[in-house]
């Protein structure tokens, strides 16, 4: 008899959700991405079947909870975690209600869509029913829809804030080589300084000259041949490094368009108003 009595309620939840998903299909709220808040069952935090409201977003699932609770903080909402759910005991949060109650958020999903579940209690889990309470219901739609744009903003700032780490560090790579530069062009101009002293010194062996000592003649020849070597050396030393610079300087010039680029993409400031369909 129990059981019966229990697949009863199931059924009569499943019948009021159906009836109450339809009552607000035709919702005129829709988020900035597309995604529409509805009306529907839930499983609470004692996973007992309750009324409530929800949205799925097309974004990673830990993305919407991270900027869905950094929001609700900024804004002097603070709550626990219990179980799968954040409870916010005692809140006053005039976007929803001026009045004060709990709410209830759980976030599920993947990297590729997320959705948000939040049910409402006047306190003692004495949960308001949606239907039955259109202007709570109507905050609520436009609360959620709202959110779209907290977490475009967040997933904005994830990745400007990795373009601007990546591109201090190509600065900090150009800025090394750069160095590198300097000391290998001074080491060319010290080479060629030593090379002007030495042609203004070296033997000059003329046909008629015998008195030339040859030790001489062969210890400047190792020394002139000393700083061709060298120069060569250093001058293919300068090549790489002048190659390396042109390289991160083409992958700073990719940065600075990647940056420019995802600035023109930066999402709108967020507000409670919301896009009518």
């Amino acid at each position: 008899m129990k059981k019966m009595i229990s697949l009863c309620a199931v059924l009569l939840c499943m019948g009021i959700a159906m009836a109450q998903t339809n009552f607000y299909q035709n919702s005129s709220y829709i988020s900035d991405s597309g995604a529409k808040p509805e009306v529907k069952t839930v499983l609470n935090y004692d996973k007992n079947l309750i009324m409530g409201y929800t949205i799925t977003f097309n974004y990673d699932a830990k993305d919407i909870e991270t900027a869905v609770i950094e929001r609700l903080k900024k804004e002097g909402v603070e709550g626990n975690k219990k179980k799968n759910f954040y409870a916010f005991k005692g809140i006053k949060y005039n976007y929803i209600w001026n009045k004060m109650f709990d709410m209830y958020i759980q976030f599920v999903g993947s990297k590729n869509a997320g959705t948000i579940n939040v049910i409402l209690s006047q306190g003692y889990d004495n949960f308001i029913i949606p239907t039955e309470d259109s202007i709570t219901t109507t905050n609520m739609f436009a609360w959620l829809t709202s959110l779209d744009l907290d977490v475009q903003n967040y997933q904005y700032n994830l990745a400007m804030q990795a373009h601007q780490e990546e591109h201090k560090d190509i600065k900090k790579e150009l800025s090394k080589l750069e160095k590198q530069q300097a000391k290998v062009e001074k080491k060319i101009k010290k080479n060629a300084d030593a090379q002007a002293k030495f042609d203004a010194s070296k033997t000059i062996v003329s046909e008629n000259d015998l008195n030339v000592d040859a030790k001489v003649l062969e210890k400047e020849q190792k020394q002139a041949q000393k700083l061709l070597d060298e120069k060569a050396l250093l001058e293919a030393e300068l090549k790489k490094i002048t190659d390396k610079i042109d390289l991160v300087r083409s992958d700073l010039s990719k940065k600075n368009t990647a940056i420019s680029d995802l600035e023109k993409e930066k999402p709108l400031s967020n507000s409670i108003t919301t896009r009518k369909k």
